[in-house]
């Protein structure tokens, strides 16, 4: 053989050696380490939310929020603790377990914010507040935050718009990663000298504020007069903003709901005794109240919240029951999501001393 045809030969043989060869293995792809294997889930962090649901309709919020409790006499006190109550996450583990849907948390940020301009808010406060929100948000509990007891708007609120205004700048910067189940509240039972006609002067305002970071949010807005019932009427709802939920508060008769009430007033002593009894007259007065609030928000095509409602610890608890029942139930034929008015203080469905639900409240709120 020639060297030639000995070089192509040993080319061919070559050849169909590496033809039978089976291919090198590859790696396997990338696994997680042992750690991320068998570790809980981690909850969802703000800034991983709004590539999730970037935003919830109200009517859909309003479905979400269903049946809630206000977290009261904590942070909307001067000083959380003052008032003898301090939240802790076991308390939003109670609340989820009962059944409830969301909770309301009010709070006085104007006692943690400077007094002159700029009007920073304390940063501890803000860390309180993730801590609270991220309890909350961790059982599945849509959230409604406000500015609650800024008591100088009620007596000299032009002096104050400017303060309002950059407090909601600045909550409403820290928050405007949050998922769409915060919800946020321009401001608690506006009255005195907050008249209508300037409380929408603060609406637009307090809403434009708030859109330049959180377009979507959606953003609660009640009346004047301690937002009573009949005042929705005149709240001029910032036209073409599709994310805006009307709440009012019902207290009514309140001489029952507020008898003994040691703020209210010596006249509100004279009140012990009083009784609700379910009797025709008195069921057809709420009904009357609630109907009203159901065609205003027929005629806005806007969801309705009752954000508070409860009767004192110093009205006999048949009559509280029957009470509470009688307004859940008014509330939920009419579509109107609710939070009672509170979880663990004077009007308490939950007993923090004894650590358990007083069950007649549970069971006229959780049917």
């Amino acid at each position: 053989m020639s060297h030639r045809k000995l070089i192509i030969a040993l080319l061919l043989l070559l050849a169909a050696l590496l033809a039978c060869t089976p291919p090198m293995p590859q790696p396997p792809p990338s696994l997680p380490s042992i750690t991320e294997t068998v570790s809980p889930p981690q909850p969802i962090t703000p800034t991983e939310t709004e590539t999730v649901m970037d935003s919830l309709s109200p009517f859909d919020a309003v479905q979400k929020m269903r049946r809630g409790l206000n977290m009261g006499n904590t942070l909307e006190s001067p000083r959380e603790g003052e008032w003898g109550f301090k939240i802790t996450a076991e308390h939003f583990q109670l609340i989820r377990a009962a059944g409830f849907d969301s909770v309301r948390i009010p709070t006085r940020w104007n006692a943690h914010a400077l007094s002159e301009s700029p009007y920073t808010i304390n940063p501890a406060f803000f860390n309180r507040l993730d801590e609270v929100i991220g309890w909350a948000m961790e059982q599945g509990l849509v959230v409604v935050l406000n500015i609650h007891h800024y008591e100088e708007m009620a007596t000299e609120p032009a002096a104050h718009e400017e303060r309002f205004l950059a407090l909601w700048r600045q909550i409403a910067e820290h928050y405007k990663n949050y998922p769409p189940t915060l919800i946020f509240e321009l401001m608690n039972e506006p009255n005195g000298a907050m008249t209508s006609p300037l409380w929408n002067d603060f609406v637009q305002k307090g809403v434009a504020v708030i859109r330049e970071s959180n377009p979507s949010r959606n953003i609660i807005l009640g009346g004047t007069s301690w937002n009573a019932y009949d005042q929705l009427r005149y709240v001029e709802f910032p036209p073409n903003d599709g994310h805006l939920i009307a709440t009012f508060h019902y207290y009514l008769p309140f001489h029952f709901t507020h008898q003994g009430a040691e703020w209210a007033g010596q006249e509100a002593q004279t009140w012990l005794g009083a009784t609700w009894d379910a009797t025709d007259a008195e069921k057809a007065e709420v009904a009357e109240h609630f109907e009203s609030v159901a065609a205003w928000s027929a005629q806005n095509n806007i969801p309705v919240y009752l954000g508070e409602f409860g009767a004192y610890s110093k009205a006999d608890m048949e009559s509280r029951a029957r009470w509470t029942t009688y307004v859940r139930e008014q509330a939920e034929a009419r579509g109107f999501a609710w939070a009672y008015w509170e979880f663990g203080a004077g009007f308490g469905v939950y007993d923090r001393n004894a650590r358990q639900w007083r069950n007649e409240l549970l069971g006229a709120l959780i049917p």
